[in-house]
């Protein structure tokens, strides 16, 4: 191959590298107004329970039953992009949940209110399912940081979302103002996908990449490894929603802090989201095992320190801050990555939705568990329990993978395409 020809093939490779990422960043862009849309809802939850006149448990149930949306539509979704295809259901699981969110301010009453949060969570885990598929097909040799990519973006929604509520309520004085731009705002978006994302994009597998090899991978997700990072998924969502459900509940009645000290706490949790990549990479680097167990295990550490130690400020939102990061940046991308690494790319899509399954399935019932657990063994005695033993039950079945089985990509070496 000539010196000219190398050069004008890297300079084409970089181009199309540039196009990807300017794409993927379009579809991250998406994500970021979906958690806008969810973050939004709880903050605004005390105006829509004062003018319906919801009880506290009608209420928790409007803020969480996204979930339940999310948990049944999982697997669903993973099934319907091997037939229906990525850039379909990315396109489709956007325009629900701005639809869900837009119709939330026309309920009625608790029952259509409830099925906008429903559908809310259907358009989410669509969406999700999709999203991550692409990271892993478009990015086949950094997929644990495409997809720790994909988690920070909806950290970043999470955080401009309630502060964009806020104002917005206090210019308009209604809670509806700001559900309704957000939902407009999705539907914006979802155009420039449609317009600006083509499906050579978002249906790039790593099989068909000329420039790449790709090893290994069960071909199916009822195969050791996906199954058992299921399983290890279900208990890291009873952790990690127990966690956000409950915390600053814990944080008022126990410890006796002030809304705004809890608030600082948990909203430290999950600035630390904001290092997502970070827990991806490692993803991409270690031992599968050394990787969950390792994060595991830290997790159990920081829950431990939150029931534990002091009850003192500053020691909680530091222990917060390294929950989230051990937690959300660490164990949620880590088992996302995994799963997705776990199968061949042909199998990328189910896997996306075993994940989106067996984590929102346990979200949706977390914090009735914990809440039980409370009422037997106390607060410290529930957090023990839950948060910090069932992280550890998690690094122990870590242990058993099969690293072997795991799906690798490598590009050939230069005699092999000269």
């Amino acid at each position: 191959m000539t010196t000219k020809a190398v050069s004008t093939s890297s300079a084409s490779t970089r181009t199309a590298s540039r196009a990807a990422l300017a794409m993927f960043g379009l579809l991250l862009l998406a994500y970021s107004v979906n958690a806008m849309d969810r973050m939004v809802f709880p903050v605004l939850l005390p105006d829509v329970t004062a003018e319906y006149g919801f009880t506290l448990g009608q209420s928790g149930l409007q803020a969480t039953m996204f979930a339940l949306g999310m948990g049944i539509t999982g697997i669903p979704a993973g099934i319907a992009l091997a037939k229906l295809g990525r850039k379909p259901l990315i396109v489709t699981g956007t325009v629900a949940f701005s639809v869900a969110t837009i119709m939330t301010v026309a309920s009625a009453g608790f029952t259509d209110m409830l099925a906008w949060r429903v559908l809310s969570g259907v358009g989410e885990a669509l969406q999700l399912a999709a999203i991550m598929t692409v990271a892993a097909g478009a990015f086949p040799r950094h997929r644990g940081l495409a997809i720790g990519a994909v988690n920070m973006a909806f950290a970043t929604g999470s955080v401009i979302g309630p502060l964009t509520a806020a104002a917005f309520l206090g210019h308009y004085g209604t809670w509806r103002a700001p559900m309704i731009a957000f939902g407009v705002l999705g539907l914006v978006v979802v155009l420039a996908v449609i317009i600006a994302v083509p499906r050579r994009f978002t249906e790039a597998a790593t099989s068909a990449l000329p420039d790449t090899h790709h090893h290994g991978g069960a071909r199916s997700v009822l195969s050791w490894n996906p199954l058992l990072l299921g399983v290890i998924t279900v208990l890291f969502g009873l952790v990690d929603f127990a966690y956000i459900g409950l915390y600053a509940t814990y944080l008022r009645d126990q410890l006796g802090f002030t809304p705004g000290q809890a608030g600082l706490a948990v909203s430290l949790s999950g600035l630390a989201a904001f290092a997502s990549p970070l827990g991806g990479w490692l993803t991409d680097r270690l031992d599968p095992r050394v990787c969950l167990v390792l994060l595991d295990l830290l997790t159990a550490v920081a829950a431990a320190a939150l029931f534990l130690g002091p009850s003192t400020v500053a020691w909680q939102a530091v222990c917060s801050f390294l929950f989230g990061l051990f937690a959300s940046s660490g164990v949620f991308v880590g088992l996302a990555g995994l799963l997705v690494k776990s199968v061949h790319i042909d199998a990328a899509g189910p896997a996306s939705g075993i994940f989106i399954t067996c984590i929102y399935v346990p979200a949706g019932i977390s914090g009735y568990v914990f809440s039980r657990m409370v009422e037997g063994l106390g607060w410290v005695g529930a957090g023990i329990a839950q948060l910090v033993g069932f992280s550890v039950l998690g690094a122990l079945l870590a242990v058993f993978l099969r690293p072997s089985r795991f799906s690798t990509t490598t590009r050939p070496h230069r005699s092999e395409t000269s």
